[in-house]
């Protein structure tokens, strides 16, 4: 017969269940052990929330009337997961409590842990992982009547977040006893409330002052526990979103007395509305310190400046030729991230997994693909320094202006598409008749894939690549080149070295039947490529237009499906039947779609009706709503930028932008750059870019705009909305 437990008791040590010679220290223990959960706070058992565990700990089982008590919210939170500081930073949503409490007792606000930064991708959060415990202070009331017990009660929220984020929720409760004299700690919890105090980040004492100089941000700090410390890794994290770039590198300069931070700087201060003090937390190793700094010389013995940190936020007019070079190398890597490219690169995945076991196959595939990435951005930069010369007013992704070329690319998309499916193949017979440009495995294929991914990622614009191609086109051609080519070398880096990285590439299964399944299965994202042109193309053209092109797809797939026929051993003349069909689809993708004569936004804007109402941006409109003192927020948008399309539908389509508006009194101003036009492009230049999305904010009183960062979020930008409803003290200089 399997012996009783009770919850908590060891087995064995139940005092109904004891054998006869169980030893004295044993029974000593269980009574002990009865008598903790008999006095101890009867707090509710761990709510799972799905992706961590929440309850409420207590500091003290039992509390004084009159004083002041601590309970704390407790997360265990699962292995690659994580929840977020008071200030989450780019992204996220922090930890909110809500408590329902008995009448007199008061709660105050959440004693939170030093953060730790989170990095995704091009963006950078703040918050926790693993298990956090964050004191809350309680006031007992004067009038508590010893003896007696009370719950409190307590709803928290959290966004829980891995690649995804989750919102969720749990209802707490916790039960204490008024002591009849002194309080009395939690032998179980009192001494990890306790730790979380004493380790939670205070002021310590610290001297602390910023500058704000020619836009430069420095964080001078001093003090005794500076003195001595480890600084290498020193880091700010401040209270509030809008004062430094998240992602951006903080530097440190140490000091006989401290350290100076050199910060990247947020839009509150770009937009030349500096805060009165900046505050934070300043982590050193496993030390935090509350830091106010007020706007002033910085205090004895903080060291001197160091050197001024890059950052996604930087301007072209600030720019050296370097600082664009490095700017354009790392966001060649990011465009690879961006979803425009998927289809293409999921065609060079399949052509190297081919050639895994095969190293100079897979090396000469590699170099290749980076030849074809190289020569079509320097052919992209030729075209665009040709025509710029001759007088056209055009940047980044102006091929996509385009109607023909827009037709075009989609009736490329699905030939490739269409291959992949196994309909037909290039090489054999039509190689050998000198029609095709390479067998799918052959060097000149993989020449192709790299021209294809460039021209298929001209629709996105990575985060730092928007500074650099504006600070290039408004140089030499030499320049042009340089910043061009440095942009391929990233873009191209990633498949280059998976070529030349044996270990890798061993990884990968052997040929066999499965490369036949995933290249099959990868023609889909090409499909989906084909149908996001043509919606594209519907914003740029008639109804008449894009019932032609559609009709020159289905005729360019009949053409396609009887090159099949053909190469499985048909006549001669379906081949060349085949390729004059395809001749006749292509010239009536080029010729058929004509821009549409609408005016000012393409039909349908971008795309569907929004949450926030809008006009269109004309420099006229923009200095009449400025003149009336009203926020402005531009939008420099089209409708084949997928980044843009992506801010459109997760930020800027929002109720939480769109009553940030309505409460501001700003105006929402959009300039479509679908089409062609020379009044957007000078804007843009002006501006330092060459291409969209572009996001300004125009705060009254101040000559120059905000540019808000090309990954946006609702709150960011319901937040720069609220805060340019305030006028600054005195103009921006011109």
């Amino acid at each position: 017969m399997r012996r009783p437990v009770v919850a908590g008791v060891p087995r064995g040590l139940v005092l109904g269940a004891c054998p006869r010679h169980i030893a004295p220290m044993r029974l000593f223990l269980a009574v002990i052990a009865s008598l903790f959960f008999i006095v101890g706070p009867a707090g509710a058992a761990p709510v799972d929330t799905g992706h961590l565990q929440a309850e409420l700990v207590a500091q003290e089982v039992a509390v004084a009337p009159g004083g002041t008590t601590y309970v704390a919210l407790r997360q265990k939170i699962d292995k690659g997961w994580h929840t977020y500081w008071r200030n989450p930073g780019d992204s996220g949503e922090a930890t909110k409590l809500v408590w329902t409490l008995p009448a007199g007792w008061q709660a105050g606000e959440i004693v939170w842990a030093a953060p730790s930064r989170l990095p995704f991708g091009p963006l950078t959060n703040y918050g926790y992982s693993d298990t956090v415990t964050l004191p809350v202070p309680l006031v007992v009331p004067v009038d508590a009547v010893p003896g007696s017990t009370v719950t409190l009660r307590a709803q928290a929220a959290f966004l829980v977040c891995e690649t995804i984020c989750i919102p969720e929720d749990a209802t707490l409760s916790l039960t204490l006893k008024v002591a009849n004299g002194a309080p009395q700690a939690d032998p179980r919890w009192g001494s990890v409330v306790a730790q979380a105090l004493d380790r939670a980040p205070k002021p310590a004492g610290l001297k602390a002052g910023y500058q704000w100089n020619d836009g430069r941000l420095t964080l001078a700090v001093t003090g005794d526990p500076l003195t001595g410390a480890t600084l290498s890794d020193a880091y700010f994290y401040p209270f509030e979103p809008v004062w430094i770039e998240h992602s951006g590198i903080q530097t440190v300069d140490r000091g006989a007395k401290g350290l100076t931070l050199t910060l990247p700087p947020g839009y509150q201060f770009e937009s030349g509305r500096p805060p009165g003090a900046l505050s934070g937390v300043l982590v050193l190793g496993d030390q935090s310190f509350e830091v106010s700094a007020a706007a002033g010389p910085p205090p004895s013995g903080a060291g001197g400046l160091g050197p001024p940190s890059p950052s996604g936020a930087a301007k072209s007019g600030d720019m050296s030729l370097w600082l664009a070079i490095g700017f354009a190398l790392l966001g060649g890597l990011i465009l690879n991230l961006m979803p425009c490219v998927f289809p293409v690169l999921s065609m060079k995945a399949a052509a190297l997994a081919g050639h895994a076991h095969d190293r100079p196959a897979a090396r000469s595939q590699g170099m290749a693909y980076g030849a074809g990435v190289l020569a079509t951005f320097l052919l992209l930069a030729g075209v665009i320094i040709g025509l710029r010369m001759a007088g056209s007013a055009i940047g980044w992704g102006f091929q996509l202006q385009s109607p023909p070329v827009v037709a075009a690319l989609a009736l490329l998309m699905l030939g490739v598409a269409l291959n992949m499916s196994g309909l037909f193949e290039v090489g054999g017979r039509l190689q050998g008749a000198g029609h095709g440009l390479a067998s799918r495995d052959g060097l000149a294929g993989a020449f192709f894939t790299g021209a294809l991914a460039v021209v298929v990622a001209s629709p996105c614009t990575a985060p730092f690549m928007g500074p650099a191609m504006g600070f290039a086109l408004a140089q030499s051609p030499p320049v042009v080149l340089a910043v061009f080519a440095a942009l391929a070398v990233g873009f191209a880096a990633p498949f280059v070295l998976l070529a030349f990285i044996p270990a890798l590439l061993s990884r990968l299964p052997r040929p066999g039947p499965w490369m036949d399944v995933l290249r099959r299965a990868l023609a889909f994202p090409m499909y989906g490529a084909a149908a996001w042109l043509l919606w594209v193309l519907a914003q740029q053209t008639d109804a008449g237009g894009l019932a032609a092109v559609l009709a020159s797809l289905v005729l360019a797939a009949f053409c396609l499906w009887l090159l099949g026929l053909s190469q499985k051993g048909g006549k001669s003349w379906v081949m060349w039947t085949a390729l004059a069909g395809l001749a006749l689809a292509l010239a009536i993708a080029i010729v058929a779609p004509r821009p549409s004569p609408l005016t000012g936004e393409t039909r349908g804007g971008s795309g569907e009706a929004v949450a926030v109402l809008h006009e269109t941006w004309s420099p006229q409109r923009l200095a009449v709503l400025r003149a009336e003192g009203r926020p402005v927020l531009v939008n420099f948008t089209a409708a084949w930028c997928v980044t843009c399309q992506v801010n459109e539908k997760v930020a800027l389509s929002t109720p939480q932008v769109a009553e940030a508006i309505g409460s501001s009194g700003a105006v929402y101003l959009k300039a479509d750059w679908t089409r062609r036009d020379a009044t957007i492009a000078a804007a843009l230049a002006e501006h330092g870019r060459a291409g969209v999305p572009l996001y300004l904010l125009y705060r009254p009183g101040v000559e120059a705009p905000t540019v808000l960062p090309q990954l946006l979020t609702p709150g960011l930008v319901a937040e720069a909305l609220v805060s340019a409803t305030v006028r600054p003290l005195a103009p921006a200089a011109p």
